[in-house]
């Protein structure tokens, strides 16, 4: 379980660092609010003609509707309450994408139970989510609606299906939330003719099956409720940390980058042997490693340096060829740039190296010099192209 101080802390040290922890603060936010108001929320799953809209009027006649437009989204989640009690109508499987379906399992993570509604066995697209929900944890019941529509020994077949799919670990519940219904019948005279009628509203095995879910210990499912929205706030918190922190690195890269082509520009003569400057790339190397909180020693970073050279030595000609055809594409620059290809050459190095660390640290968390090689071979010349052009911009603005 998240320690929720430790969490609360930890945000607000993140955001002295600089990292947006709007996303965090806000689900924070949300569960001080649930927690004050101690309401209980169903989340509703549901096809559109599974009858969620008949379910929320039969349970809630006199709900009042919130309509919340979910931020940075077109989408938007109605929650219809009534006294203590708060349905989440989460939108129509039907129109689930991968936005809407990130955005229900979050409000799932916020509600107390879930009930999944279906009017027949359950349907490719149904038991995906089904599976999906069930990492979740969450207390569930499915209600099996307009059941009026087959006859006993239907139901029943249809109820075992659900029980076998659902691996028999929610309850089923036969109801049917109303609405209208049109019938095709024949006349006296065999003639067919359609009526319209009003279906009966029969939503208490469902209520009793919630009931039954929440009896055993309505504590423990405000403590789960609680446990899953720390759970989400400490997700949102990680995933803006991860955010500044790759965004911090990719500066600090870029930065680098730009000083070696500065730094070879004023010293490296054109013609002398291209290495890794060590000064440079040890200071690139622990500011990376500094924005990800790890203190490699100085050997460990001696290391990275010789393994990446050891590969340098292999690539220089074709290095040099890459920076010498980046210069081609300025017009007038003429044949006398050794200076400047050595240098297009120090920041195509510098940025392989910096991305190799930056990747490597991020991913395992410490400097490690044999993945750093490798991520070092493919970076070197794998963007060339495009970066040798830049970096001869950048060069030839300085040699001017």
């Amino acid at each position: 379980p998240i320690d929720e101080s430790s969490l609360r802390e930890s945000l607000i040290q993140q955001a002295q660092r600089g990292v947006d922890v709007t996303e965090a603060e806000r689900e924070l936010q949300e569960l001080d609010k649930r927690r004050s108001k101690e309401n209980f929320y169903i989340a509703l799953y549901g096809t559109v003609s599974s009858g969620k809209s008949s379910f929320i009027k039969s349970l809630l006649p006199e709900q009042q509707i919130q309509t919340h437009v979910l931020a940075g989204t077109t989408k938007s989640i109605e929650v219809y309450q009534y006294k203590n009690l708060a349905i989440i109508d989460l939108p129509g499987l039907d129109d689930f994408d991968e936005e809407s379906e990130k955005l229900a399992i979050e409000e799932t993570l916020r509600a107390h139970v879930v009930v999944f509604l279906t009017d027949s066995d359950l349907t490719q697209t149904e038991m995906r989510n089904i599976s999906k929900l069930r990492n979740t944890k969450k207390p569930m019941v499915i209600a099996f609606n307009k059941a009026d529509r087959y006859s006993d020994s239907e139901q029943s077949q249809i109820v075992e299906e659900l029980k076998v799919k659902t691996e028999k670990k929610y309850p089923v519940a036969i109801i049917s939330t109303g609405g209208m219904e049109t019938l095709v019948y024949q006349d006296s005279k065999g003639k067919q003719k359609k009526k319209v009628v009003s279906r009966e509203v029969n939503i208490q095995p469902l209520l009793d099956s919630i009931e039954e879910v929440v009896a055993n210990n309505p504590e423990i499912l405000h403590r789960f409720r609680d446990a899953s929205m720390l759970m989400l706030a400490q997700k949102k918190l990680n995933d803006a940390e991860s955010e500044f922190n790759k965004q911090t690195g990719i500066n600090i890269v870029n930065d680098y980058t730009k000083k070696a082509v500065f730094g070879a520009m004023a010293s490296v003569a054109p013609g002398s042997d291209i290495v890794i400057q060590g000064t440079l790339a040890t200071k690139m190397i622990q500011n990376i490693c500094g924005v990800y909180q790890i203190s490699p020693k100085q050997m460990e970073i001696d290391q990275v340096i010789r393994m990446t050279g050891g590969k340098l030595r292999t690539s220089v000609s074709l290095i040099l060829a890459v920076a010498g055809n980046a210069l081609k594409a300025f017009p007038g620059v003429g044949t006398a740039i050794g200076g400047v290809t050595h240098a297009v050459s120090y920041g195509m190095i510098f940025n392989a190296l910096g991305n190799a660390v930056l990747e490597s640290v991020s991913t395992l968390g410490k400097l490690d010099a044999v993945t750093t090689q490798q991520k070092f071979e493919e970076k070197l010349l794998g963007p060339a192209q495009t970066l040798a052009k830049d970096l001869a911009k950048m060069a030839l603005k300085i040699d001017k």
